[in-house]
């Protein structure tokens, strides 16, 4: 419920549950999936020199695959994916490793587990260096207490870090007030901004914990929310204001389902100062810019994701509209505005051609742009024995 959490609710697709994109039913024991490029077709990338993965791609399993799968079932283009995966007899993920399309690792991980599931141990190794984390539990807590970073660089000492990580984040609080309808939510923190020169400053921890205002939730009459504001206690470098750094207004149809979110920006900046009575005064300054953004969803009758328009300014800038079959996506239409005229708008249509094994996993999808056959996902799955 931090404030990062707006931008990834503005960016969350609201599928309903049974829609099977990526995910790989029974148990698995091993899974090879790998894209192969058709017809002179290559992987989406934003910049020249940009690898197989794109630009500033964060290099971890988790990010890879939800870029990955995203795009696949949400865009007209293909990321890359190329990895090796093996799980336990409980669907945990053992060792996992990850190439580039030359053969060549990107990183190699393996992980181990206690008797009760919860992770113990993360080992992470690429061609430069080696990196072993540890994970320590309090008692049967499947909430991590410490953790121990180990790392190893290539012609480089090894070097040991060890943390609480309890104290990683700040603790939130929460305060309903009943008669506005309204959730307040503070971050418990220690955080401070040190002066050490004349203009300049360094993060730092205090002697004591306060609160801070990050985030505020308005509620309707059925006590969903309908509007958010989000605040950032770490703009202000002599600890006295709040800013802040988000508003969303949610619209929600018979069903409690939001059917629009729009993010609203004004041309004025909006800070706040905590006074003596608990209460904060507002101060606005000049010299913001104004902009709106919205999303509308559309669904079917069973409750599946319909359409996605994507607005900035009252204008679309991109569409995506989805057909299913047997809780599988079977086609998308996909609008993208960007650099185009209104003359040469035309969504282009994407079809998925699937193949399954007995246990009703796909094994290979064929992704197929305005009729021509462009991309193919494929895995290789294993399982464990009844």
């Amino acid at each position: 419920m931090r404030q990062i959490l707006f931008i990834l609710t503005f960016l969350s697709a609201y599928f309903n549950s049974q829609v099977i994109k990526d995910s790989v039913l029974g148990k698995p024991k091993y899974v090879k999936e790998y894209v192969i490029f058709l017809n002179d077709s290559g992987p989406f990338t934003f910049m020249k020199g940009d690898d197989e993965y794109g630009h500033a791609t964060i290099m971890k399993p988790k990010n890879l695959r939800e870029s990955m799968s995203g795009t696949w079932f949400g865009s007209d283009f293909c990321r890359y994916i190329n990895n090796e995966t093996y799980y336990d007899k409980n669907r945990n993920i053992t060792k996992e490793t990850w190439y580039y399309r030359s053969g060549e690792i990107v990183d190699d991980y393996t992980y181990t587990y206690d008797s009760l599931g919860r992770l113990i141990n993360e080992r992470s190794t690429d061609k430069y260096s080696t990196t072993n984390k540890k994970n320590i539990y309090k008692g049967p807590s499947k909430k991590i207490k410490f953790i121990e970073y180990r790392s190893k660089w290539e012609n480089e000492p090894a070097k040991i870090y060890f943390g609480n990580r309890e104290f990683y984040g700040p603790f939130l609080e929460t305060k309903f007030d009943t008669l506005s309808k309204t959730d307040s939510i503070f971050a418990v923190t220690d955080f401070i901004w040190k002066k050490v020169g004349e203009n300049s400053f360094q993060e730092g921890k205090d002697s004591i914990f306060r609160k801070k205002l990050c985030q505020v939730n308005f509620y309707d009459n059925e006590f969903q929310i309908k509007e958010s504001k989000f605040f950032d206690y770490k703009i202000d470098r002599y600890n006295k204001k709040l800013f802040q750094s988000g508003y969303m207004k949610y619209e929600r149809d018979s069903l409690g389902r939001i059917k629009k979110e729009t993010q609203i920006q004004d041309d004025k900046y909006h800070y706040f100062v905590l006074e003596k009575d608990g209460k904060y005064r507002e101060e606005i300054k000049d010299g913001g810019y104004a902009s709106t953004s919205s999303i509308i969803y559309e669904y079917y009758n069973d409750g599946n994701l319909k359409t996605k328009t994507h607005f900035y300014q009252g204008n679309i800038s991109n569409q995506i509209q989805f057909v299913y079959k047997h809780n599988q996506i079977e086609k998308l239409f996909y609008l993208d505005t960007w650099g185009k005229n209104k003359e040469d708008l035309k969504p282009t249509e994407v079809i998925f051609k699937y193949k399954f094994d007995k246990q009703r996993n796909w094994t290979e999808i064929i992704k197929n742009v305005n009729g021509k056959d462009l991309y193919k996902w494929i895995r290789k799955i294993e399982y464990w024995e009844k």
